[in-house]
């Protein structure tokens, strides 16, 4: 696909577009069309070929340590140069001229912790709008992924890298797990420009409408993800945000439960007040993760950066209002004792 110039076309759009399908309400709409015709561009080459997702929520607390991250798979740090392991070792990137894959931890051998299971599963309690939902997500995992991992991935063309894809797919799948909880149809929030969107809205780029990304196994969404929703109670829906060690798994949403009543209704209401089966979707592309250590303290995330929070034209108030919550989310569980099986 690189060689026949399929990564400098996603590349291209993805920076051409990046305006209008980041800080504002295309960005879920938006993304996973966009993945989808990756896709459908690689299974020309291999009709089996499926985006896979990163569960990067169980890597939160060592991202660099994770196998994705290994040889075996895309490959570490490039040290600010050029990545020469993994699956894109040695290629050469034409967008938005040739150079080398680069990648750039944001500490130097390692990178900041990542936003973990619990904060992400706080966000999809606490959001019933798209537009609260989709901002909570981009300015925390969304953007800690990419400055994390650095580089290519720190630009808006970040899309040279496959990381980029393993990550989208990950967050498009949190949003159809957000979607099955009752909101299979909220669309809701503006485009750059102010204007509604809606369910007939067009696509950047694409120009289709924003329903036709709206259901997996529909139409052009013939995907869904293994490990996906179905009827369930809310209590034991942690382990379908991101999934624990499987000898920890019982204990994932059992903590939770432990935790006192006000801060069940403050950041997990309905782990709190629900307890009746959820309506479910689809859910065949399948993850990339590993096994993560548990009973441990939760730890404070890493903040977007200034250079970050510009490029994107956010509202840096809003911004520092958003990591101000997730520093309170890690103070109120550490002072209950709270230990994470992730």
């Amino acid at each position: 696909m690189n060689d026949d110039g399929w990564f400098r076309y996603f590349a291209d759009i993805h920076n051409y577009e990046f305006g209008n399908i980041h800080g504002n309400d295309h960005f879920f709409p938006f993304h996973r069309r966009y993945l989808r015709d990756f896709e459908e561009v690689g299974q020309r080459y291999d009709r089996n070929f499926a985006v896979p997702f990163w569960d990067e929520l169980r890597d939160s607390r060592n991202p660099a340590g994770s196998p994705v991250m290994s040889s075996a798979r895309i490959g570490g740090n490039g040290f600010g140069s050029c990545v020469n392991d993994g699956l894109q070792s040695g290629w050469t990137m034409s967008f938005p001229n040739p150079h080398c894959l680069s990648r750039l931890y944001d500490m130097g051998n390692q990178m900041h912790s990542w936003y973990s299971p619990e904060y992400i599963y706080s966000v999809m309690q606490r959001n019933n709008d798209m537009h609260g939902f989709r901002e909570n997500i981009e300015f925390s995992l969304h953007g800690s992924v990419h400055l994390g991992i650095g580089g290519d991935m720190s630009t808006p063309y970040s899309s040279n890298d496959f990381a980029f894809f393993l990550h989208h797919a990950n967050l498009d799948r949190l949003w159809d797990q957000w979607q099955s909880w009752g909101h299979a149809n909220t669309i809701d929030g503006r485009d750059r420009f102010g204007n509604p969107l809606g369910l007939g809205s067009a696509i950047p780029h694409y120009g289709d409408p924003i329903g036709s990304t709206m259901r997996l196994g529909t139409g052009r969404m013939c995907f869904r993800y293994v490990g996906g929703s179905s009827s369930r109670r809310e209590q034991s829906a942690l382990k379908l945000v991101s999934e624990p060690v499987a000898s920890n798994a019982d204990s994932a949403d059992s903590n939770l439960a432990r935790l006192p009543a006000n801060l069940l209704q403050k950041w997990f209401p309905h782990v709190n007040h629900e307890n009746g089966p959820l309506n479910g979707s689809n859910s065949t592309r399948s993850s990339l993760s590993p096994s993560m250590p548990s009973g441990k303290k939760m730890v404070y995330p890493a903040p977007l950066t200034d250079a970050w929070v510009s490029m994107h034209r956010f509202d840096r108030a809003k911004v520092e209002k958003a990591m101000q919550e997730a520093r309170e989310f890690v103070d109120d569980l550490n002072s209950a004792n709270y230990l994470s099986p992730y």
